[in-house]
């Protein structure tokens, strides 16, 4: 009996594949239609790019401050990693976004709109039961942050800054963040 099943099982896959008007529907569903960047890729292949672009404005939206797409963080990112990481390091960048993107694309992750993005991401940051993905995604995420906080902008518009001659004066460890403003640049 169960050799019966595994025709039918194998008969039916072969003709669904025959079905299938062309392959590039199956390549079409797992991206976006417009992968537009404002950037030219060196190293990552287009879709890896676009991506990457896409999760950095999600983390980093526009609001009253450029956001991580508009002051160039995917692109800043690519150069550090394929310019400062080692060979191992490059394919474990590679490896991880892969996944990411794998299982982004499980949910569906470019029709949703940015505060869909948003929550999605924030379930998985927390996510209890797939430790891996949400270290991967932590690690993009701090990634992105640390990019954008060392851009002009972030370190100067976003956080308090001032200047190279500050001076931050005695040190008064229960002071209500209210009281002080903004986080510091130094």
């Amino acid at each position: 009996m169960k050799r019966r099943e595994s025709i039918k099982a194998i008969s039916s896959f072969v003709c669904g594949s025959l079905i299938i008007p062309s392959s590039t529907l199956l390549i079409n569903s797992c991206t976006s239609p417009n992968q537009e960047l404002n950037w030219v890729p060196e190293f990552l292949e287009i879709e890896n790019a676009f991506f990457l672009t896409e999760l950095s404005n999600t983390v980093l939206p526009n609001t009253e401050f450029p956001g991580a797409v508009a002051l160039g963080v995917p692109e800043e990112i690519e150069k550090y990693v394929f310019n400062v990481y080692d060979e191992d390091d490059i394919s474990k960048f590679t490896e991880d976004l892969h996944s990411l993107k794998t299982y982004l694309f499980e949910n569906s992750y470019y029709d949703l709109t940015l505060s869909e993005k948003t929550s999605l991401l924030n379930s998985i940051q927390k996510m209890k039961r797939n430790k891996k993905i949400r270290k991967i995604y932590m690690s993009f995420k701090k990634l992105i942050i640390e990019s954008y906080f060392l851009t002009e902008v972030g370190a100067t518009q976003v956080l308090r800054y001032n200047g190279p001659s500050v001076v931050l004066g005695d040190y008064r460890g229960c002071v209500p963040f209210g009281e002080i403003g903004k986080t510091w640049a130094i």
